[in-house]
């Protein structure tokens, strides 16, 4: 009886080790994973200042973007009225990490499909769908593209010239894929309207109101 209880203490001992010891386990990989490093706040003059509306914005990117200690911000903001129109604002990690852009350049205009073919960026967002801006709206949970109509006659070329707008999550939003799409058309078409305003186009933009 006396060797069995002491089995029994010996037993729990090792059990109590051994539960301790995959805790400890689960906290290094909770540690190495990020999961104890502080969330870094954005605020709305954090955000670039050609993005509309930077309070909204922040808010929308303090919800859903991946958790880092800190997060960057940096903008291209080139207004002129023609082909060289570019702004941008690019959402950086606390790694240098590139995490979301926002971005509307030119294109000279063509059909839809021969655009989404090739300015929309490749991504594991799943199956595109349309929505309803510009002369073509595609998304996914990673990617929201319109294809814009712009200038009749572009400064330089005299042609018709369209842009494009992207809200580009090159890292997953923490959001469900839904949640996800209806955020990046949402941030899409706030940018879109922007970026038609300063570019002084003279065509309809076709942007919801």
């Amino acid at each position: 009886m006396t060797n069995f209880i002491k089995w029994q203490h010996t037993h729990k001992h090792l059990l109590y080790g051994a539960l301790i010891a995959a805790g400890v386990v689960a906290l290094l990989i909770a540690y190495l994973g990020g999961s104890f490093e502080k969330r870094g706040h954005v605020r709305a003059e954090d955000v670039c200042r050609h993005v509309p509306d930077r309070k909204k914005t922040a808010k929308i990117f303090n919800s859903v973007l991946p958790q880092t200690p800190k997060y960057n911000f940096d903008g291209t903001w080139r207004p002129d009225r023609d082909w060289g129109f570019k702004s941008t604002c690019t959402v950086t990690g606390d790694d240098n990490e590139t995490l979301f852009i926002l971005t509307a350049e030119m294109g000279s205009a063509r059909s839809w499909k021969q655009w989404a073919e090739t300015e929309i960026p490749p991504n594991s967002g799943g199956t595109p769908t349309n929505f309803e801006a510009g002369l073509k709206g595609v998304s996914n949970s990673e990617v929201a593209a319109i294809w814009v109509p712009c200038y009749a006659n572009e400064k330089t070329s005299k042609q018709p010239w369209n842009m494009t707008v992207l809200a580009d999550a090159l890292k997953p939003l923490e959001a469900s894929d839904n949640e996800a799409r209806q955020t990046l058309i949402e941030l899409a078409t706030d940018f879109a309207r922007q970026a038609h305003k300063d570019a002084k186009c003279d065509l309809s933009s076709k942007l919801p109101s």
